[in-house]
């Protein structure tokens, strides 16, 4: 399925579908939450047009990595010669260029320099609000100077009607109110359409219909697992859990003391079992990144002095098994 129209997401696909390099504002930003089809949206235009325009589609980690390589091999010339040069400048996920000054300060340039050429730039926030702050005043005030357009969460119908839609298009005779269920069980359209392949996989396994009853064994399933997986979440809850706070608590913005060391528990678990960034690890304490970086190397100090602490990390990492 290469793309979805309906009322929460009509905006921003009327732009892409009938995008004109020409005609187009200099930055065009579309920003939403999660799974709800902006990358898509980049791709169809990548791929209808685009292309054609000698244009570049890359996410913001990519852009990344290709400046980090680029001045670690003195390459620099060509990569900025690739990327301001362009027609058309597709960023997919800016979020994940919190924290890296160089390359943003590379991308700021890298907008001066295609701007200045007649070119034109859209890009892609997984944020419910359009905060770029994370890029510094200048930048950020420029990607907001254009057209900016929100994705909505989509309502159940919406959900449920992708969903019809989808199967039709899988050839998969699926109860229509397994549909129903997954449509009030999620708010996007990438977990809804990953719970259906999951549930064909499940069936499949068991070789059984994709009935109602299927399905419902297949949820359980899901959520027993679920529930013991090395994700930040079960983390943050089981440390809550065995720190005895609120997990509401852990994550709010108390600064008891016995939440701080709780909280930095947690992430410094987080870090330690998923190896994710700092940034994303600020996402679920709503807090910057440095902060992240502070609380771990505190808890790291902490754990090779305090015997008790480290137990209880110890029980934290049993827990999922490592």
């Amino acid at each position: 399925m290469n793309w979805f129209l309906s009322e929460f997401n009509i905006r921003a696909w009327r732009l892409i579908k009938n995008y004109e390099l020409v005609k187009a504002a200099d930055v065009t930003l579309i920003y939403g939450q999660k799974g709800l089809g902006k990358t898509a949206m980049l791709r169809y235009l990548y791929q209808h047009g685009g292309q054609d325009e000698g244009g570049i589609l890359a996410d913001a980690l990519a852009f990344a990595r290709q400046y980090a390589y680029a001045a670690q091999d003195n390459k620099l010339n060509q990569f900025r010669q690739r990327y301001r040069t362009t027609r058309l400048l597709l960023i997919d996920d800016l979020q994940f260029l919190e924290g890296k000054v160089k390359t943003i300060e590379e991308l700021h340039y890298t907008y001066e320099y295609v701007i200045a050429n007649g070119g034109k730039m859209v890009i892609t926030l997984d944020a419910t609000l359009p905060q770029l702050g994370f890029l510094g005043e200048r930048l950020a005030s420029r990607f907001l100077s254009g057209v900016v357009l929100p994705i909505a969460v989509p309502l159940v119908h919406e959900i449920e009607r992708f969903l019809a839609e989808y199967i039709h298009q899988k050839h998969l005779l699926i109860d229509t109110e397994v549909l129903g269920i997954i449509a009030n069980r999620t708010d996007n359209l990438a977990d809804a359409m990953r719970i259906i392949e999951q549930f064909v996989e499940f069936a499949e396994l068991l070789q059984d219909q994709l009935s109602l009853q299927c399905f419902h064994t297949y949820w359980e399933y899901e959520e027993n697992k679920g529930n013991m997986a090395i994700e930040p979440m079960n983390i943050i809850k089981i440390a809550a859990q065995i720190m005895e706070i609120p997990v509401e608590e852990l994550v709010g913005p108390s600064r008891k003391p016995r939440v701080n060391e709780a909280r930095e528990l947690a992430i410094y678990s987080i870090r330690t079992l998923c190896q994710i960034s700092y940034p994303a690890i600020a996402g679920y304490f709503n807090r910057s990144h440095s902060s992240m970086i502070s609380s771990y190397k505190k808890m790291q100090e902490k754990l090779t002095k305090d015997l008790e602490l480290e137990k209880i990390y110890h029980n934290i990492i049993n827990v999922f098994q490592v």
